[in-house]
C-alpha cells in the first residue's frame, strides 16, 4: 500500500483542525514541513524507525510557502527541494 500524508502548516494555521481531522478520516499521517526531507529524489517523512518514503502527499500549504529552495527562502513551512 502507498505511504499517505496530509502536510499542514501547522498547529497555528487556522485551518489546523480542519488538516488533522481530514488525516484522522483518511487513515493517514498528518505532517509538518520539519517532518519532511528529500532522499535521492524521494519525499520521506521522519518516523520512529527512521525516514520512510511518502508516495501521496496531499499539501496543505500555499504554494509560495512550499519549497524555500523554489519560492520563498523565508518559508520555514516547506520543505527544501521537494
Amino acid at each position: 500500500a502507498p505511504t499517505i500524508a496530509v502536510l499542514t502548516p501547522g498547529s497555528y494555521n487556522s485551518a489546523y483542525f480542519e488538516h488533522a481531522f481530514l488525516a484522522d478520516q483518511m487513515g493517514v499521517q498528518l505532517v509538518e514541513g520539519q517532518d519532511l526531507r528529500v532522499v535521492d529524489g524521494h519525499v520521506a517523512m521522519r518516523t520512529t524507525e527512521g525516514y520512510k518514503q511518502v508516495d501521496v502527499l496531499y499539501r496543505r500549504v500555499d504554494d509560495a510557502f512550499l519549497d524555500p529552495l523554489t519560492f520563498r527562502p523565508d518559508s520555514a513551512l516547506g520543505v527544501p527541494g521537494i
